[in-house]
């Protein structure tokens, strides 16, 4: 690879790894402040609907918002699997995979919020919805929240966000040890939350903590590859 092509490689890379956490963060809190996202989920699902039915197009945006940045984790991860796939090819290559699963299962969840539910909230508060149509878009509404969000947006989510994350930290340990040590803590936060269905104390606020950690790790990373520091992440070439 010339220096030419490394370079652009380590920049777009970068750039990538810069725009998940900050578009996903862009997203979410313009969901927490006009959705008061994720708490409203905790709410009855016609209050759900109908907020969102009354919420306007920017509601719809933050949602797309946080689904381009799950979409764009999946040219990121190869981006650097490729970059640290001489240091060690079974690793680089499970972390491509990880990472893009990460990215796939998070944005097909995300999905449901801007293809299902805005016609599901249309036609809970229709004029003339009857009682059934209302309680036929509940039962959708929650059948799609515990299968596309809780199961595989966030309980495959959290597993292979971790995964990747563990990876890289991994594959970068000898460049970087701070920066690995932090993902791995990170990591484990993360595959917390994956217990939080069956009942265990804390693991939300863990997990909740740790991907706003995890938003800032991937931030530095991208921010190193786009200086160019090479020497801290990439194997040293052979002459």
């Amino acid at each position: 690879m010339t220096t030419q092509v490394l370079s652009n490689h380590l920049r777009t890379t970068g750039l990538l790894l810069i725009a998940v956490p900050l578009i996903f963060t862009a997203g979410f809190t313009g969901l927490q402040l006009t959705f008061e996202y994720p708490d409203v989920l905790r709410h009855p699902a016609g209050e759900v609907l109908t907020r969102f039915a009354a919420a306007g197009v920017d509601l719809h945006l933050y949602w797309y918002a946080m689904m381009a940045a799950a979409l764009a984790m999946i040219p990121a991860a190869i981006g650097l699997g490729l970059f640290l796939w001489d240091r060690d090819r079974h690793l680089a290559a499970l972390s491509i995979g990880a990472g893009v699963l990460a990215g796939l299962v998070q944005a097909l969840g995300l999905l449901r919020w801007v293809i299902l539910v805005p016609g599901l909230a249309a036609g809970y508060v229709a004029p003339d919805a009857t009682q059934a149509q209302q309680q036929m878009a509940v039962a959708l509404f929650d059948a799609a929240n515990r299968y596309l969000g809780m199961g595989v947006g966030e309980h495959f989510g959290y597993l292979f966000t971790a995964a990747w994350t563990l990876l890289v930290a991994v594959l970068i340990i000898r460049r970087h040890r701070f920066i690995a040590a932090a993902g791995v803590a990170i990591a484990l936060g993360v595959i917390a939350g994956m217990a939080e269905p069956f009942g265990m104390p804390l693991a939300g606020a863990i997990n909740s903590i740790s991907y706003t950690l995890w938003a800032l790790w991937t931030l530095i990373l991208g921010i190193v590859m786009v200086r160019g520091e090479r020497q801290m992440l990439a194997v040293p070439q052979a002459a």
